[in-house]
C-alpha cells in the first residue's frame, strides 16, 4: 500500500433508485472516514441500456477521490481479463476498509462477495451485511432499503436518519434549470408539478391513460399550475404523449438533462407525481413531497421515498410479494386497483400544504 493516507473501497452497484437509496450510507461514510481516500467500485455502463451508472450521482458529490469499472456479464476473454486485472490492481492498492453496499443478498451471495473482497481484492476491514435477506415472503412491512445500508456502516443507525437526507445539487444544474424553465415561459408565480410515467420494469408501471387523466384533473383544478414530465431519454415518447393531451400548460423534458439537471428542475415543484422509479426517489432526495404509485411486488416499505411528506399508493393482494418483473396471470392487477381520484386527492393534499407553508413558488 501506497504510504499516502488511509484508504477506503466502495462497492455499489445499482441503477438510478438503488444508488439515491443508497446516498445515506455513503454520505455516512464520507463522513466517518474523513482521513480515507475513497475509491468508487461499480458496473460499467453497457450503452442502450438506458441504465444510469451510480457515478453518474456519485462524482458531482465529491465524496469520491476515485472510480473504478467493472463488467458484471463480460461477454468476451478481453472482458473477463479486465475484471481479473482490475482485482489484482485493487490488491496491489491496499484498502484499511472495504464497504460492500450491495443489494439484499442471500446466504450464498454473501459468501460469494465475502471471498472476492476478503480474499481477492484484500484483507482490510470488512463491512457488509452479515445476515442474508428476509422479506418474509413480501408478505409483511421491512426495513427501508436506504436503513439496511445505512446500518453496514452505523449498526446503531434508525429510520430518522433517513428523514433529512437531501441530495447536494451543483449551482450550475440549477442554474441550468432556472433557465430552461425561463426559456419555457414559466413565470416566477407559476408552480409546478413533475409527473413521471416511465418506470424499469412493466410490473411497477401504472397505465398511461390514468397519468394522463391525474394531470388533466391537477391542470382544471390549478389555472396557474404547469405539469412538467421528466424521465430518461427512454421515457421520451411516454412523456410526449402525456403533453399532447395535456396541451400547453406542459412540457416533455424527459431526456434533456443529466440526472442532478432532473433534480434541479424537481426542486422546484410543488409536488412529483410518480411509480416506483428512479425518477420518484431523485425527487425524494430534492425534498419534494411525492404521490408515489407503487406496484405489490416487494415487501412494503422496502422502497419508498425517502424523507417526509409523501404519500403512497399501493394495493396488496394475494398476490402480493411476487417480485415479478412483468405480471402475465394477474394483470397487474395490484396497480390496475390504483384509480385516478385517489391519486389526484393526494396531489391536491400536498400542493395546498405548500401554498400553505408558503413554500409553492
Amino acid at each position: 500500500m501506497q504510504d499516502d493516507g488511509p484508504r477506503a473501497l466502495v462497492y455499489r452497484p445499482g441503477s438510478l433508485g438503488d444508488t439515491l437509496v443508497a446516498l445515506p450510507a455513503v454520505a455516512d461514510i464520507r463522513r466517518r472516514y474523513p482521513q480515507h481516500r475513497l475509491t468508487l467500485l461499480t458496473e460499467r455502463d453497457v450503452p442502450g441500456s438506458g441504465r444510469v451508472s451510480p457515478w453518474a450521482v456519485l462524482e458531482p458529490t465529491g465524496w469520491f477521490d476515485n472510480v473504478y469499472f467493472y463488467d458484471v456479464r463480460p461477454s468476451s476473454l478481453r472482458q473477463r481479463l479486465a475484471n481479473v486485472a482490475l482485482a489484482l490492481r485493487l490488491r496491489r492498492t491496499g484498502y484499511d476498509d472495504i464497504f460492500s453496499l450491495a443489494p439484499p443478498r442471500n446466504r450464498k451471495q454473501l459468501r460469494t462477495d465475502s471471498l472476492i473482497f476478503r480474499g481477492v481484492v484484500g484483507t482490510g476491514r470488512y463491512h457488509a451485511a452479515t445476515e442474508p435477506w428476509s422479506d418474509s415472503n413480501g408478505k409483511d412491512a421491512v426495513d427501508h432499503e436506504g436503513l439496511r445500508l445505512l446500518r453496514i456502516v452505523d449498526p446503531g443507525a434508525t429510520g430518522a436518519a433517513l428523514e433529512d437526507f437531501l441530495l447536494p445539487l451543483p449551482a450550475a444544474e440549477v442554474e441550468r434549470a432556472r433557465q430552461l424553465l425561463t426559456g419555457l415561459g414559466v413565470r416566477p408565480g407559476q408552480f409546478l408539478v413533475g409527473v413521471g410515467p416511465g418506470s424499469g420494469r412493466p410490473t411497477t408501471t401504472w397505465p398511461l391513460d390514468r397519468f394522463a387523466a391525474v394531470g388533466a384533473a391537477l391542470l382544471h383544478q390549478f389555472p396557474d399550475l404547469v405539469l412538467v414530465a421528466i424521465g430518461s431519454a427512454n421515457d421520451q415518447s411516454l412523456c410526449e404523449q402525456l403533453c399532447e393531451a395535456w396541451g400547453p400548460r406542459s412540457h416533455n423534458l424527459a431526456g434533456r438533462f443529466s440526472v442532478l439537471g432532473s433534480a434541479a428542475v424537481l426542486e422546484r415543484c410543488a409536488t412529483f407525481i410518480g411509480n416506483d422509479s428512479g425518477v420518484t426517489h431523485l425527487a425524494a432526495m430534492v425534498g419534494v413531497p411525492c404521490v408515489a404509485i407503487f406496484s405489490a411486488r416487494n415487501a412494503p416499505g422496502h422502497w419508498d421515498p425517502l424523507g417526509r411528506n409523501h404519500l403512497v399508493h399501493q394495493e396488496r393482494p394475494e398476490c402480493a410479494g411476487c417480485m415479478l418483473d412483468v405480471c402475465v396471470d394477474e394483470g397487474n392487477k395490484c396497480l390496475v386497483r390504483i384509480e385516478t381520484g385517489p391519486v389526484v386527492h393526494s396531489a391536491v393534499t400536498l400542493i395546498d400544504r405548500r401554498n400553505a407553508a408558503g413554500l409553492a413558488p
